[in-house]
């Protein structure tokens, strides 16, 4: 008898476990260093962690590239992605809680030697060649203005750079603590390409599904990042 009192005290606390932590998915992107590496590791993965530990929800991590997570966000495949700008654009597309994971800027960066400068996407020469990211968001002055340039988009950083160096687009946008990152890896000096000023500064969020995603799972989160930035 006093087995099974105490196998039912243990089964009791097992149920209470379970039902007090809930489980969502999220795609995390696999080339944008050190926020989120080809592994998905990194700055925004551990705030992200910290901060669903803190209100008991359990993630699964799935790793893909950035155009991908995306879709799979809208498809319901998983429940959110993050690394991603909160923006007009975005907005239409996604749910977004209050509390960013962080804020990141991102400046234009030229090839060494060039003659082309600009202060801002609105001052930028008509027609020029840009490199950027499959997907990735540019700040909604770029949206504006961005059917006047030639978007060379492409996969991951490291193509960005290589593009600069051998002078196949004219500017690129590059978040610039990725830059640095990226430029360390290919063994490359800070003067191999040139840094012009900030084209904008995001606050980077995780992108939940438009229609499946509960209130409830954005103010835990808000919740969460609170928790992990008062610490």
């Amino acid at each position: 008898m006093k087995l099974f009192f105490v196998f039912m005290l243990v089964l009791i606390q097992l149920q209470s476990v379970s039902f007090s932590s809930e489980f969502i998915t999220l795609a995390v992107e696999d080339s944008w260093p050190p926020y989120s590496d080809s592994n998905g590791n990194g700055i925004s993965k551990d705030i992200i962690q910290k901060a669903f530990d803190s209100v008991l929800i359990q993630v699964k991590f799935i790793t893909v590239p950035y155009a991908r997570a995306l879709r799979m966000v809208e498809s319901g495949e998983v429940d959110g992605a993050f690394n991603v700008t909160k923006q007009k654009n975005t907005s239409a597309m996604f749910k977004f809680g209050k509390e960013p994971i962080l804020s990141a800027s991102a400046s234009f960066y030229f090839p060494r030697d060039t003659k082309l400068s600009f202060s801002s996407i609105e001052s930028a020469p008509d027609q020029i060649n840009i490199g950027l990211i499959i997907d990735y968001e540019y700040g909604d002055q770029y949206e504006l203005h961005k059917a006047r340039f030639h978007e060379v988009r492409v996969a991951n950083q490291t193509q960005i750079i290589q593009m600069l160096e051998n002078r196949r687009v004219d500017v690129a946008i590059m978040f610039d603590e990725v830059a640095k990152y990226t430029l360390s890896k290919m063994k490359l000096k800070d003067g191999s390409i040139m840094k012009g000023n900030i084209n904008h500064v995001s606050d980077v969020f995780v992108a939940f599904n438009k229609n499946n995603t509960s209130q409830m799972i954005l103010e835990k989160l808000d919740i969460g990042l609170n928790n992990t930035k008062h610490k």
